[in-house]
């Protein structure tokens, strides 16, 4: 509900305090921020509007964003920086002019962090406003309230609050409400023992002193009561202590009726008689009084109604309508509204959109409170329970197959005549929130494992098997498919039991295709399209074979989706927790991808001049390193785009390799100018000298295990041990290769580094002393082609162009028996199962192999089905499907234990297969190709 301003005549002292430091610019001390903190109650919003009110009438009010519990949007600490920035931009057009630019060049800024957004939307267009004067000698002023009814707050104060300290918007001032919280007084509450410009000023509303806020208390009453005499104002002042809120629910008690309003009149003054009523309890007294005459002389069952319908009130997901909430707890909209109608001192029907909501957070900590409202609390759980059960059953009433009776496939949703009031007629609001909140309210019900109500894992089970692909369609003509992902994520990680978990995981693979095959828009291709490709997988698909007849033709093209890019692949990276891709690109760009949704994650990272060599994720996930052939390194926000400060510049030719530590906190590359290089992560900072020894060009680096060391390989064929943290080389180079080292990596306890080189042999070295363990690794006749240590490091396998896989005791260096045969032409690539056990090969030959890693004897027959050659293996993270990519343009999935195919070949690329590997779940697979594309394939369906 819109926020009312102050009664003419109160609150004059604390306004004119916070006016005095609004037009405090010169004085040593002068603040760009202050901080009203108050109790709840104490009348924070009011004062907040009244300030906008007195801002706007001296042309001071820059902007303003009051935050709200009851608002999705009111309370997404996302959008506090954009809204306001929007506000600015009408404010001052220099800075709209500025800030329109920085759209221009970020379009994806209002989905970043708030650091970034402080950066682009407020700190860089307002730098443009002061070069012009335009504000000296006033200064305008951000008003944002109630910060603790935004969620995740201090992400947005921990970016904004030090940008006010330092300075970096000179001329703008900030106002910040709450009430006290960790969250919000960590960042705002200053050092009384310091004082400077620097600090944000606080002001704690409730320490003003009780004569001062009462006497404001009775000016109010007596403006807003004007036939309550003042004797009785005077109980009523006495009763409110220093919570403005309790006044103003009275006045909203007593006036809300002509007909009841001395007998409510009454009730207040005999309330405030009581010893409770000068103290804090005294609102949750009066809410008790309200509650017991909004259903006084109801029967028992309509007294139990009454309290369903306002537990719904303080319990949905987002404010709703009367008819909402008459058809989540069962009863007619006439009783719904009469029951809103009766509380209408403590909840408020909207005029705009006709939602309820509460007028003060009070009464809905009230309502949850057992200790404060023994008889009326609302059980959350009990109540979240009944709240999932309504919008499951009515989901499962009014869902059905092509419920907006679309003409044709041949027409966008948007191209049909009417399709607005076909959506409002056939999804109604009720119906609406239902699909967009059902699994909110299923986690709110699902906490305690050991609660779970049995019927609405029921009812779940029904939802999922009769109606899900129904809601899908809902969501689709709602405009709302991308967060069917987030409903079912959510939805599978609560406890619903595994069979409905699985049945949801279909699910997710289906939303998945919908989303990754762009049928949005078109939600007749929901069933044409898409369904088709999952009948005979899961069963509750299965009934839509007799309202459609489907043949498949050729091969089924069943890909998850694919990813086209503005310029060939080179190189990529995927994030630790396998959610995100990272492609380098032939024309310098980085861009990286959501791998659940196949949506590009913001724009293009640029600052590369040249081609990008090498990515890497940091081991956080948090960010990414670039080398690049224009002799920088650069370091990116991983989630924002953003470049985290300048380029790493050093290196004087190309940048080949890169790689964080460990600890992220450091970064190395290796480079054509022959050196190696150590940054800080954090500042871009060489950490000392380049390192010197190598006189080629370096084409491979990586750190130990540990961080503390440091291996490069490089063209003048040797390895080099560098220690990472004084940079020095750790003894003489490491010779034994007659020509250049093309690939170096740590075993995984650290104690040894295996090399692969041109000369056509690999060699094992002991990490600490350099000496070789063993004699190099030959057998291969022709080029090594892939190496990989087996996942105990005790073992290293090679793939080599003479057709033939080996295996060498990792410590002694010794083969492990005679090469693998078996294969026609030469291997390309090599991996190991997860257990060491068994390793796979691709080859030129066009076929898979599985080889028993003790014995090197075949298991099974080769893999047949690719028409041309064999370029990458790998096993699936339990080992029990092996994936394959070929330059007959097709990515295979093979069950690692019987050699069969698991299903067709997954077709889309336009060229040769060139790289493929599981996410770490196992339940995806990405594949690179000379297309210029990369694709992610579901496992289970390709």
């Amino acid at each position: 509900p819109e926020k009312s301003p102050c009664t003419d005549g109160t609150r004059v002292a604390v306004l004119n305090e916070i006016m005095d430091w609004v037009q405090d610019s010169d004085s040593p001390n002068a603040s760009s921020g202050y901080w009203m903190c108050g109790m709840a109650g104490t009348g924070k919003s009011t004062i907040a509007k009244s300030l906008c009110l007195m801002l706007k009438e001296q042309q001071l009010l820059a902007g303003s964003f009051f935050c709200s519990q009851q608002i999705p949007e009111c309370r997404e600490y996302h959008c506090i920086i954009p809204t306001i920035a929007y506000q600015l931009a009408y404010y001052s057009c220099t800075f709209g002019e500025k800030l329109e630019k920085v759209l221009e060049e970020d379009q994806s800024i209002a989905l970043k962090e708030p650091s970034d957004q402080v950066k682009k939307l407020l700190i860089q267009p307002w730098e443009a406003v002061k070069k012009t004067g335009r504000f000296e000698g006033h200064v305008p002023v951000i008003v944002i309230d109630a910060l603790d009814e935004c969620e995740n707050v201090s992400e947005v104060l921990k970016a904004i609050v030090p940008a006010i300290q330092n300075k970096q918007m000179p001329g703008l001032k900030f106002f910040f409400t709450s009430r006290p919280g960790k969250n919000v007084s960590n960042h705002l509450e200053i050092d009384s023992q310091v004082a400077n410009s620097g600090q944000v000023k606080n002001f704690y509303l409730h320490n003003v002193e009780k004569n001062l806020v009462q006497g404001d208390i009775k000016k109010f009453l007596q403006d807003k009561l004007q036939n309550v005499s003042d004797e009785q104002i005077q109980i009523l002042v006495n009763s409110s202590g220093k919570l403005f809120i309790y006044a103003a629910t009275i006045v909203k008690y007593v006036t809300g009726t002509d007909v009841y309003e001395q007998e409510h009149l009454d009730d207040v003054l005999k309330l405030a008689q009581d010893p409770h009523a000068m103290d804090n309890q005294g609102i949750d007294e009066l809410y008790g009084e309200i509650l017991k005459k909004a259903m006084f002389g109801q029967k028992k069952s309509e007294r139990q109604m009454s309290l369903k319908i306002i537990h719904t009130v303080v319990s949905t997901a987002t404010p709703v309508t009367c008819k909402t909430i008459s058809h989540l707890v069962g009863c007619s909209l006439k009783v719904a509204n009469a029951t809103i109608q009766s509380l209408q001192s403590v909840l408020h029907i909207n005029k705009e959109d006709n939602k309820v909501y509460t007028f003060h957070t009070s009464f809905s900590d009230y309502m949850f409170s057992e200790e404060h409202n023994e008889e009326n609390h609302c059980n959350q759980l009990v109540h979240q329970v009944l709240l999932e059960k309504a919008c499951l059953g009515i989901m499962d009433q009014k869902l059905c197959f092509d419920m907006c009776n679309l003409p044709s496939s041949f027409l966008m949703d948007k191209e049909v005549e009417g399709i607005e009031k076909r959506i409002a007629e056939n999804i109604p609001g009720e119906l609406e929130y239902c699909c967009c909140f059902w699994e909110y309210h299923l986690a709110k019900c699902t906490v305690d494992e050991a609660a779970v109500d049995e019927a609405v894992i029921s009812m779940l089970e029904r939802f999922v098997q009769k109606k899900m692909v129904f809601w899908v369609e809902a969501m689709l003509l709602l405009d709302k498919l991308p967060s069917c992902l987030d409903i079912l994520e959510m939805a599978i990680s609560v406890q619903v039991g595994e069979k409905n978990k699985d049945m949801l995981r279909q699910i997710k693979e289906m939303v998945n295709m919908c989303v990754l095959g762009k049928i949005q828009g078109r939600t007749p291709h929901l069933y044409l399209s898409i369904v088709p490709f999952f009948m005979g997988e899961i069963p509750i698909f299965d009934r839509f074979q007799r309202l459609m007849k489907v043949k498949k033709a050729g091969k089924a093209l069943r890909q998850l989706g694919f990813w086209s890019t503005p310029s060939g692949i080179l190189c990529l990276s995927l994030s630790p927790d396998g959610s995100i891709l990272a492609t380098g690109l032939e024309n310098g760009d980085i861009m990286t991808w959501n791998t659940k949704t196949g949506l590009q994650k913001g724009d293009l990272f640029q600052g590369h001049s040249s081609e990008i060599t090498s990515v890497a994720f940091s081991p956080d996930g948090e960010r990414i390193v670039s080398g690049s052939s224009d002799n920088t390194v650069r370091v990116w926000n991983a989630r924002t785009g953003g470049p985290e400060g300048d380029p790493f510049q050093g290196h004087s030719d190309h940048v080949t390799s890169v790689a964080f530590s460990p600890d992220g906190e450091k970064i190395v590359s290796g480079s054509n100018d022959n050196t190696v290089r150590v940054w800080n992560a954090r500042t871009g900072v060489p950490e000392r000298d380049p390192f010197q020894g190598h006189s080629s060009w370096v084409t491979s680096v990586t750190f130990s295990p540990d961080g503390e060391k440091i291996v490069s390989g490089s063209n003048d064929n040797t390895v080099r041990v560098w220690n990472a943290g004084d940079c020095v080389p750790e003894g003489d180079p490491f010779k034994g290769h007659s020509h250049w080292v093309t690939s170096v990596a740590f075993s995984p306890d650290g104690e040894k580094i295996v090399s692969g080189s041109n000369d056509n042999k690999v060699s094992v070295w002991n990490a600490r002393t350099g000496a070789p363990e063993g004699d190099p690794l030959q057998g291969h006749g022709l080029v090594v082609t892939s190496v990989a240590f087996s996942p105990d490091g005790e073992k290293i396998v090679f793939g080599s162009q003479d057709n033939a896989v080996r295996v060498w005791n990792a410590r002694t260096g010794a083969p492990e028996g005679d090469s693998f045969q078996g294969h026609s032409l030469g291997v390309t690539s090599v991996a190991f199962s997860p257990d060491g056990n068994r390793i796979v090969s691709g080859s030129l030959d066009n076929t898979v192999r599985v080889w028993n890693a003790r014995t090197g004897a075949p298991e099974g027959d080769p893999f047949q089905g690719h028409s041309n050659w064999v370029t990458s293996v790998a096993f699936s993270p339990d080992g029990e499907r092996i994936v394959s990519g070929s330059y007959d343009n097709t990515v295979r999935v093979w069950n690692a234990r019987t050699s069969a195919p698991e299903g067709d070949p997954f077709q889309g690329h336009g060229s040769r297969v060139t790289s493929v590997a599981f996410s770490p779940d196992g339940e995806r697979i990405v594949s690179g190709s000379n297309d210029n594309t990369v694709r992610v394939w579901s496992t289970q369906n390709g």
